[in-house]
C-alpha cells in the first residue's frame, strides 16, 4: 500500500508544471523513484511484521480465558491436581502423606516432596519418561492410588509415578528418587494435532502460544492456592535445542531439583561428572 502511494505521489510530481521541481525531476527523477520505491518497501516490510507479531498475540490474549490453553489449565486442576496434591481431612490421603509411606515402607528417599509436573514446548510427552532421558530415568514404583466416584464413575482411581533417576546414567551411583509425571492435557493436544480436524492448523499455528497460556494459566492457580502451592513443581522447558537434538529430560528435572535445594554449582558439576 505504502508502494502505490509513493509511485502516486511521485507521477503526481512530474506531472507539476512548476519549473523547479520539473526539472529536479528530469535531472533526479529515477534516482528519486528508486529512493521512495526503497522506503516503502522497508517500511512495508516492518508493518507487516508488526501486524504478525500482533496476530500471534492478540487472538489468543484477547479470548479472555476462552483459549485452548486456559481451559486445559482449569480442566486440569479441578480434574486432577486438586483431587491427588492436597490431603481432604478424610480417609483419602494428601501427596505428602502418600510419599511419606512410600519411603517408610521402601526404604527411600524422595529428594523433594513435590510432584513434578513436565511441560514440554513441542507438547509431546512420551509413555515412559526413560525414552525422553537417554535412559538416565526409570520407573521405580507407583504412589498409593486415589478412589473417588466421580462424574457417575463409581471407583476412579487416581496414582502417580515414582522414578529414579540415574546421574550421568550410570548405575552405580545412587540415585534421586522424584515423583514426576507429565502434564497429562498436552499429550492429548498433541494427538489433537495429528489428525484433520477443522482445527488443526490453527492449534499448529499456535501451539507454542497455547501451551504457554497453559502454563501460565495454572501456575496462577497453584500459586494462589495454598493447599497446593507447596506440593506441586511445573516445569516448562524446550523438548529439543536449537540443533533439533532431543534434550535429556533428567537434567533438567536435577536443575530444578539443585536450585529447590540449593545445592552450588560445583556439587551439581560434581553430580554430573
Amino acid at each position: 500500500m505504502l508502494f502505490y502511494i509513493s509511485l502516486i505521489c511521485f507521477i503526481m510530481l512530474t506531472m507539476t508544471k512548476y519549473y523547479y521541481i520539473y526539472n529536479y525531476i528530469q535531472i533526479f527523477g529515477a534516482f528519486t523513484c528508486f529512493i521512495c520505491s526503497g522506503i516503502s518497501y522497508i517500511l512495508l516490510l516492518i508493518t507487516n511484521s508488526y501486524e504478525k507479531r500482533k496476530e500471534n498475540t492478540f487472538d489468543i490474549e484477547s479470548m479472555k480465558g476462552l483459549d485452548y490453553g486456559t481451559s486445559m489449565a482449569y480442566s486440569y486442576y479441578y480434574g486432577y491436581l486438586r483431587i491427588i496434591l492436597p490431603s481432604t481431612g478424610s480417609i483419602n490421603k494428601g501427596l505428602i502423606e502418600k510419599i511419606e509411606n512410600i519411603e517408610d515402607n521402601h526404604g527411600i528417599y524422595i529428594s523433594v516432596h513435590k510432584l513434578f509436573i513436565l511441560i514440554p514446548s513441542s507438547s509431546y510427552i512420551p509413555p515412559n519418561l526413560k525414552e525422553a532421558s537417554y535412559h538416565w530415568m526409570e520407573s521405580a514404583m507407583n504412589l498409593e492410588k486415589e478412589v473417588l466416584n466421580r462424574a457417575g464413575v463409581k471407583g476412579r482411581t487416581y496414582h502417580n509415578s515414582v522414578y529414579k533417576i540415574y546421574p550421568n546414567g550410570l548405575r552405580l551411583e545412587t540415585p534421586f528418587y522424584i515423583v514426576v509425571e507429565g502434564a497429562t492435557p498436552l499429550l492429548t493436544f498433541h494427538e489433537v494435532q495429528k489428525h484433520a480436524h477443522n482445527e488443526t492448523n490453527v492449534y499448529k499455528k499456535y501451539c507454542k502460544c497455547i501451551i504457554q497460556k497453559f502454563y501460565k494459566k495454572l501456575k496462577q492457580l497453584i500459586d494462589a492456592d495454598p493447599e497446593c502451592a507447596d506440593l506441586c513443581e511445573l516445569i516448562y522447558y524446550n523438548d529439543y535445542d536449537n540443533n533439533g537434538t532431543k534434550v535429556n529430560v533428567a537434567k533438567v528435572i536435577l536443575d530444578r531439583i539443585f536450585k529447590i535445594q540449593n545445592i552450588t554449582g560445583e556439587n551439581a558439576y560434581n553430580i554430573f561428572t
